[in-house]
């Protein structure tokens, strides 16, 4: 458990050195089910040993609703097949919408026996890879091995930094917050 530990931490700090900011807390979080003590407080933990572990039937999915529209660059997920086998996910659908009468499918990654952070891009929906969003929902399809319930370890939703999107605008490409705050007339 050790070394899950270290391979989390270090996924973290990989993806803060590419800029990106993890906007999960901004969100309203639920699950589709979840087995006493392993729920939406344990899946948002930062802590790889604790994880959210559904309790009914399929398919199983994570709702992360902003408040208001966020751009979106990734969503990360945690597993460790090592440790929950059968329970591990194989196959995730990812939704996107204004609500939840709206949602359309954005992509569907397979998985093979991941361990570790896997990464899931939205490349395809614009030609920069953001996606702009108010709801997000993570929809487990199949398990490995045929399993029924599924364990993630955690989700993170991250987002360009504002300055990077700051820079990205810029037709000149002011490095100083100085001349970045007096690029814009209000």
């Amino acid at each position: 458990m050790e070394q899950v530990e270290k391979d989390y931490r270090s996924g973290i700090r990989r993806m803060e050195a590419l800029g990106f900011s993890d906007i999960g807390n901004l969100a309203m979080w639920s699950v589709s089910s979840y087995k006493i003590g392993f729920g939406v407080d344990a899946l948002r933990a930062d802590d790889a040993s604790k994880l959210w572990q559904s309790d009914g039937p399929q398919p199983h999915y994570v709702d992360i609703h902003f408040s208001k529209k966020v751009s979106i660059v990734r969503v990360s997920l945690f597993f460790c097949f090592g440790l929950d086998e059968s329970y591990t996910p194989s196959k995730i659908r990812i939704l996107s919408g204004d609500g939840y009468h709206t949602l359309l499918e954005v992509t569907t990654v397979d998985f093979a026996e991941p361990s570790g952070w896997s990464h899931i891009t939205f490349d395809s929906v614009r030609s920069d890879g953001i996606m702009k969003s108010f709801l997000i929902r993570v929809e487990v399809l199949t398990n490995h091995q045929n399993g029924k319930d599924t364990r993630i370890r955690s989700i993170k939703v991250f987002s360009p930094s504002k300055q990077n999107i700051a820079l990205e605008d810029q037709e000149i490409g002011f490095t100083s917050v100085k001349m970045l705050s007096e690029s814009v007339i209000r």
